[in-house]
């Protein structure tokens, strides 16, 4: 589960296409008007900081970045590469976000598209109010909301990325996954170059449907994971499968559709729907950093199950994805703060039973 919150920036490599445009194409800027609560600085410090168990350890920015008080990200529209900036503007009752196209195409359209793209990262429009109202039957719930109020579940730009990054953090470690996610990028990624600093851009479909296994084994992708992302890659680059329209598709539908492809098995499934679909009722119950957030908070005697899991979630219904991010958040989290929150949670009647 951790792996598949790592970014990283690539260090830059002589094989791959760089575009090279130092000049800001487009000074106007869009407005976002979010539903409050929204917290961006929390979204962002999940989406750039490594959660805490590491330590300390550091992983370079790959794909997203904080430059100049903004958050930076190359994305492609229409085909062309393009880098966007996100930055906070408005006050705490009434949050908005400020969204500039930094680097390609500045006209109407492409400043148009690059706004829905940061509207749909950011979850500007969901209301969060009916989840804390399920969360505040919960008690650990409810004090996660204490605590995480008005975060949102970060969405990839892209699902197709969501699908290959799931995929390559199949269990891996996080710095294993951050290091063939890295060589992923460098090799196939493309380049843009603005103000003096290099941003990358994820792998399109078309760059790893060419790739050959053999090429992926040399930055220690598996053989069976090269094969499956080959595939997809194929088939998204052919028009055979278009992963994009299943972010308007009934969730069970999106999640059956997804099933239908070598190498996305139930908890890579549910992981794109939470984290690029936008699918707000989703539990990946087999996770291992689900479970262990569980039985930690819940005081179990053992690591529960899928089964328990999905037992210990029905009060969350409708609701289980932002449920299971929040519980996940907690690896952000220093050991000290989880101390005194269980205090506070057990402190009187004995705490939540299951």
């Amino acid at each position: 589960m951790l792996a598949g919150f790592l970014s990283g920036q690539s260090a830059g490599n002589p094989w791959r296409f760089r575009l090279i445009n130092q000049q800001r194409s487009n000074s106007q800027h869009m407005a976002l008007q979010a539903q409050p609560p929204f917290d961006f600085q929390r979204t962002l410090k999940f989406i750039l900081s490594p959660p805490a168990p590491l330590k300390g350890r550091i992983f370079p920015p790959l794909l997203d970045h904080f430059e100049k008080g903004e958050y930076r990200r190359v994305v492609r529209i229409g085909g062309k590469p393009v880098l966007y900036g996100v930055s906070e503007d408005g006050p705490p009752d009434a949050p908005r976000l400020k969204v500039k196209v930094l680097c390609g195409p500045g006209d109407k359209e492409m400043r148009q598209a690059i706004e829905r793209v940061a509207a749909r990262q950011f979850s500007t429009d969901l209301d969060l109010s009916p989840f804390h109202r399920v969360a505040s039957q919960d008690k650990v719930l409810a004090k996660l909301v204490e605590r995480f109020r008005g975060m949102r579940i970060p969405q990839a730009p892209s699902v197709y990325e969501c699908v290959v990054c799931a995929i390559l953090e199949q269990q891996v470690n996080l710095a294993f996954a951050y290091q063939i996610k890295r060589a992923l990028v460098e090799t196939f990624g493309e380049t843009i170059e603005f103000n003096g600093q290099r941003y990358s851009a994820f792998p399109e479909p078309h760059g790893l449907s060419a790739a050959t296994p053999s090429e992926l084994r040399k930055i220690q992708i598996s053989g069976q994971k090269a094969r499956y992302i080959i595939e997809i890659s194929r088939a998204v680059a052919d028009g055979k499968v278009d992963l994009e329209e299943l972010r308007s598709a009934e969730s069970g539908e999106a999640r059956a559709r997804l099933l239908q492809h070598k190498g996305i098995g139930p908890w890579t499934a549910e992981y794109v729907c939470l984290r690029a679909l936008g699918k707000l009722d989703h539990l990946p119950s087999a996770d291992v950093g689900l479970q262990k957030s569980i039985q930690y908070f819940y005081r179990l005697r053992k690591l529960p199950g899928p089964a328990r899991v999905e037992k210990i979630a029905r009060k969350w219904a409708g609701w289980r994805s932002y449920a299971t991010f929040y519980l996940w958040l907690t690896y952000w989290e220093q050991p000290d703060w989880k101390e005194s929150l269980m205090a506070e949670i057990y402190s009187r009647n004995g705490g939540p039973k299951q």
